[in-house]
Parts: C-alpha cells; sequence; structure tokens
C-alpha cells in the first residue's frame, strides 16, 4: 500500500483547495519544531501533492506508486515525481518565513532581514534531474532514427508567472546507428515551472530492450543455437536471420566442442562512430544429448570414436598385400 496524502493531512478525497492549505497550515504549525522528524517531512510531501492540481490528479488515479514511477500512456511518459525532501523548505515557501508567528508589522521597516532568505533574494533553487530509461530494440539501434517522447509538465500561463497549467512537450532524441547501452540525452530545464524553483534537467539513459535471438557486447552480437550431438560431431549448416532480415547460411565444419565460438566476421553491430565498421557475431553452441542409446549401436560409437583404432589404420593401410586379378599373369615390370 502506499502514502494515503489526504489520511496523512486528516482530509477526504473529495476536499477542496483552502481545505488543504488550512490543513497543512495547522499541521505544520504543530510540527515545524521538530524540523527534520517523519511526520513533518510526511506532512509537508503530503501538501507538495494535492496543492498541486496536475500532481493530485495523478495521484488520485494511479496512487503514490504511479505518480512516483512515472506513468506511460499511448501519448507519451508522464515524468516521476520526487519530493526534495526539505520539510523546512516547504514550510517556508508557505508561511513565507521559518517562523509562522513572526510580527511583520514590526518587521516591516526592517527588509534586510525579509531578504535574508534566497527566495526574498530572487534566488531560485534548481529541481534534482529527473532521470528515466529509455528502451531501445537491437533493430532501432542497428538501424538507428529519431525516437520523439512526450512529457507532461506545468508551465505559466503568461509572462506574470502567477498561474500554472499542465502542458505537453514533445522531446526529440536522435537515434544514431549503433549508439552505445548508457548513452544520455540532457533536456535542461524542461521539468515544472515554478515560483520558487528553476525546472529540472530531464535525462534519458539508453538500455536494450530485450531480443529473443541476440543481445550484443560492444560492437559484437552474440546468440546461442541448440544443436544435436550428431550434429555437434559431423558438421552442420546454421541458418541465422541477422537484424535486418537478411539469411545467413553459417557453415560447421569442426567438432563442436562445449566452449565452442563460431565467429562470423562483419555481422554485429555498427560503430555509431564508424558506420561502415562493424562488429562480429559471435555464436556458442548448446549441445543436446539423446536420452537413449540402443544397446546394439554402443560397440559402433565406441569404434567410431576409439582413437587407437583410428591410427593403427592409418599407420597399417600401406602395409596390406596387393590383390591381383584372378586368370592373369603379371611381368616382372609390372610388378
Amino acid at each position: 500500500m502506499g502514502l494515503d496524502y489526504y489520511g496523512i493531512l486528516e482530509l477526504t478525497r473529495n476536499c477542496e483547495d483552502l481545505d488543504i492549505k488550512q490543513a497543512y497550515r495547522r499541521l505544520a504549525i504543530n510540527y515545524h519544531q521538530v524540523g527534520k522528524s517523519d511526520e513533518f517531512v510526511l506532512i509537508s510531501e503530503a501538501y507538495d501533492v494535492l496543492s498541486e492540481p496536475c500532481r493530485r490528479a495523478l495521484y488520485d488515479q494511479y496512487g503514490e506508486e504511479g505518480l512516483k514511477k512515472g506513468v506511460p500512456t499511448s501519448d507519451g511518459f508522464i515524468l516521476p515525481y520526487v519530493y526534495h525532501g526539505d520539510a523546512l523548505r516547504t514550510f517556508r515557501d508557505f508561511f513565507g518565513t521559518s517562523n509562522p508567528y513572526v510580527d511583520l508589522v514590526q518587521k516591516r521597516f526592517s527588509p534586510e532581514e525579509l531578504f535574508a532568505f534566497p527566495l526574498g533574494q530572487g534566488i531560485r533553487e534548481k529541481e534534482p534531474p529527473l532521470e528515466r530509461s529509455l528502451a531501445l530494440t537491437l533493430e532501432e539501434v542497428f538501424h538507428g532514427g529519431v525516437k520523439k517522447m512526450k512529457i507532461l509538465r506545468n508551465v505559466f500561463e503568461d509572462d506574470s508567472e502567477q498561474i500554472t497549467y499542465p502542458e505537453e512537450k514533445i522531446l526529440t532524441i536522435p537515434i544514431r546507428r549503433g549508439l552505445p547501452v548508457g548513452s544520455r540525452f540532457d533536456f535542461p530545464e524542461v521539468g515544472d515551472q515554478g515560483h520558487t524553483i528553476i525546472p529540472a534537467d530531464v535525462i534519458f539513459t539508453i538500455v536494450d530492450k530485450p531480443h529473443p535471438v541476440f543481445r550484443r557486447d560492444g560492437l559484437d552480437l552474440l546468440m546461442e543455437s541448440t544443436i544435436s550431438l550428431t550434429q555437434a560431431l559431423v558438421g552442420f549448416t546454421l541458418p541465422v536471420v541477422t537484424i535486418d532480415q537478411r539469411t545467413l547460411q553459417v557453415p560447421v565444419t569442426q567438432v563442436v566442442s562445449p566452449d565452442y565460438i563460431k565467429v562470423v566476421e562483419g555481422e554485429g553491430m555498427p560503430d555509431w562512430q564508424e558506420p561502415l565498421r562493424r562488429g562480429n557475431l559471435l555464436i556458442s553452441f548448446k549441445i543436446e544429448f539423446p536420452k537413449y542409446v540402443p544397446k546394439s549401436s554402443k560397440p559402433l560409437i565406441i569404434k567410431a570414436l576409439r582413437p587407437s583404432a583410428i591410427v593403427k589404420d592409418k599407420e597399417t593401410s600401406h602395409l596390406q598385400p596387393p590383390v591381383f586379378p584372378k586368370g592373369k599373369t603379371l611381368r616382372t615390370d609390372e610388378l
């Protein structure tokens, strides 16, 4: 079960915005003296979520888990919510001071204290970056292209910066052929806009989607093929459908041991820095042994695999006496 933000503020789900502010004010005054206590942090996080209409709508629909993990939709991806964790910061943003009992009338002639806070000096703190994985298929990485990601963020309605509203923004990510895992795409300050914050950077990091046949290791593509014991001993031809949908006929002519790797040069991933250069295709093998061997076949297998018998046959083959045709006399010069 996720956090119940309404319960933390002692509210019901049909409460109004004014109810949320009043509940936070009442609870924050009671808890602000204990600073970073767990209760004070939870109260501040609950207010931070429910006081912002877009966050509240996401929380109402998807709960805490959906809010904090982000929500994939048919139109794009809604970025995850991350609370900054500073309950006193939320408190100061709400009250305009660290002391809710301050006498503002007495302070009107001492503006230097009012502007002692960074916010009072017009200094905004930047929100922490929002990082998200961008999963690509091996086909997308092989061919390259453009990926478009849609995010939902809050932006100011006009230059007065008084009201924010949710806006969809399209982020364009160029995918170069062979782009390596771990590549990062940074979009500066495209997160939520606010009166007291600098929007967060949004960062996408490339990861590979699982492929049914291949996985990549640098520029090389790796695959495993299951073969029979007969194929492992006598050889075979393996058909391989490549990433770009060509069919290769790969000959395997030597005995396949458990650690044998068949290397097909130039059939790996392209180099993102040198697109004409490609890695290799590395094929490993899983050998299926028969579950049963008939008793009558075992002597034949032993004879076929006995190294001494093979060597003896090779060594004595030239000593066998010649065979003369019946009824024919050979002259001396024919011997």
